[in-house]
């Protein structure tokens, strides 16, 4: 029982920094370029393997400060967001 007890104590204090860095703050802006990259994984189960594949559409927002940010945002939102256009104002029409 302690060692089980030790085992979840010692995954949950491994995973709270990787918990902490996936939440982002909002980003606003103007969007200077878009970007999509195609992305597959192999997955290997036995001796089957299945592979996937999928698209990931991003933008590129200049912020107020200057800075650039990629916002990963969903494909509708991609299509919505054209260059120059304010973001996230131009991803809810």
């Amino acid at each position: 029982m302690k060692r089980t007890f030790a085992v979840l104590l010692a995954v949950a204090a491994l995973s709270a920094p990787l918990t902490a860095c996936s939440k982002s703050k909002p980003v606003t802006g103007t969007v200077v370029s878009k970007d999509t990259d195609y992305e597959c994984k192999t997955k290997r189960k036995g001796t089957k393997k299945t592979r996937t594949c999928h698209t990931e559409y991003e933008l590129n927002v200049r912020t107020k400060g200057g800075s650039e940010e990629e916002v990963d945002v969903s494909s509708s939102a991609y299509a919505l967001c054209t260059e120059g256009a304010a973001y996230p104002k131009c991803s809810s029409r």
